[in-house]
């Protein structure tokens, strides 16, 4: 082979190997800058969060504190309405004696207290009673009708109802309507609370419904 044959062969072999070199480096630059940006994207959405997390935190805290408050400003009128019923139930009560189902009422009371005071063999014995003086033409009749001589003396101050005891003193049933309403009022308060929350959310529901169709 001739010089210039050589020599063209060293020349073409290093042409070629100049071309791959420059292949792989075209390729690996391409990866760097590929990786590069990838980095950059999730430097800049790391660095999005970070900017914006305190905003979410914020907004997050608001919309609790708004749901708090809405929950005390509807537990403070659903209060205020089962007070409101209550003091109705008071009022109702303390004037019940003009009511003409009073006479059923006292009867109710009497024959309840009887009941509870009633011997073995289920009859009433010996025992005391105690009524307002309101009622003393009314006891004294209905005691008549269930044809009972009973002791009675009329020391109460109450809306009405009667004191119940037995004959040693021991057991004492109290039937005032004063303290049957204090019975009461811890399930009358329960009931009355989830009667509104029922209400409410059958109309929010009644509005969701609508809303639908307007």
């Amino acid at each position: 082979m001739s010089l210039h044959a050589i020599l063209e062969a060293i020349r073409a072999s290093g042409s070629a190997q100049v071309r791959e070199i420059e292949k792989r480096a075209y390729t690996r630059s391409n990866e760097i800058l590929a990786n590069s940006r990838l980095e950059a994207e999730e430097v800049k959405a790391e660095a999005r969060t970070v900017a914006i997390a305190p905003a979410i935190n914020e907004r997050a805290r608001i919309i609790q504190q708004a749901r708090l408050e809405g929950l005390q400003i509807v537990g403070s009128v659903r209060k205020e309405l089962v007070d409101s019923v209550l003091d109705q139930i008071y009022g109702r009560l303390a004037g019940i004696r003009s009511d003409r189902t009073y006479a059923q009422v006292l009867r109710r009371l009497i024959q309840e207290s009887l009941t509870e005071l009633a011997g073995p063999s289920g009859e009433v014995e010996k025992v005391q009673l105690q009524a307002d003086a309101q009622d003393q033409a009314l006891f004294e009749s209905i005691l008549l009708e269930m044809k009972l001589d009973l002791e009675i003396s009329y020391e109460l101050d109450c809306w009405g109802g009667l004191v119940a005891k037995s004959e040693d003193g021991r057991i004492v049933v109290i039937n005032t309507l004063e303290e049957r309403l204090e019975r009461a009022t811890p399930f009358l308060r329960r009931y009355l609370a989830a009667l509104f929350e029922n209400e409410q959310l059958e109309s929010e529901a009644s509005q969701v419904v609508e809303s639908q169709f307007v």
